[in-house]
């Protein structure tokens, strides 16, 4: 019995990531936190920044919120790594501008974030 748990276990870590890549242009900022990429098939992929968590468009601070991420990343190519899909159907990713032409912020944040505090 033990010699079969093992054994599952293996097959379960050594089963590919079902994490997919996707390369596009962003085409639309929802809010804060969400966009919407066109891939070179020309579909169209609703996103949602994994780890973050911004006002949305109707809340305090939301509309500044959608004009920060904005300003990085509407109208550039992003790379996306996409890991799950949340309950409104968005693919939820970690986004890389490309090229990164931000080096002093973080676009995850939708904010400009220092380096360091000096």
């Amino acid at each position: 019995m033990t010699y079969l748990l093992l054994a599952a276990l293996a097959l379960t870590l050594s089963w590919p990531s079902h994490a997919a890549e996707i390369v596009g242009r962003v085409v639309s900022v929802a809010d804060g936190d969400t966009i919407t990429v066109l891939d070179a098939s020309r579909q169209q992929h609703k996103i949602r920044f994994g780890g973050i968590d911004a006002p949305e468009r109707k809340q305090a601070f939301g509309t500044r919120s959608r004009q920060n991420l904005a300003r990085y990343v509407a109208g550039k190519e992003v790379r996306l790594d996409c890991h799950k899909v949340d309950r409104y159907h968005r693919k939820v990713c970690k986004v890389w501008v490309q090229p990164p032409d931000c080096p002093r912020c973080s676009p995850q944040a939708s904010m400009p974030m220092p380096l360091s505090a000096t």
